[in-house]
């Protein structure tokens, strides 16, 4: 029993049908995704600020939990991934 699977290129032209969904670049991707991280970044920090009004106490763990946060979003959007691979090697000893 043979199986087949198909494999869509990006330099290929597949002809569109009336009425299918545009397709979106590699480049309209990545700037929506610029995009939203964006947005969610300027909402922690918002959240920070809001939160240190409330709890000033409690402001300086605030922003620890925020920068990791924004380390950990950076790290998964990122096209390295450099810190996946650090966590990757620290689990295997």
């Amino acid at each position: 029993m043979a199986t087949s699977i198909l494999v869509e290129r990006d330099d290929e032209k597949t002809p569109s049908t009336p009425g299918a969904a545009p397709t979106t670049t590699h480049r309209e991707r990545s700037s929506r995704r610029e995009t939203i991280l964006l947005i969610a970044f300027v909402g922690l920090g918002v959240a920070v600020v809001l939160f240190g009004l409330a709890f000033p106490g409690l402001l300086a763990p605030a922003v620890a939990i925020a920068v990791l946060a924004a380390i950990v979003a950076l790290d998964w959007v990122l096209p390295s991934g450099e810190l996946r691979q650090l966590a990757g090697h620290h689990r295997m000893r």
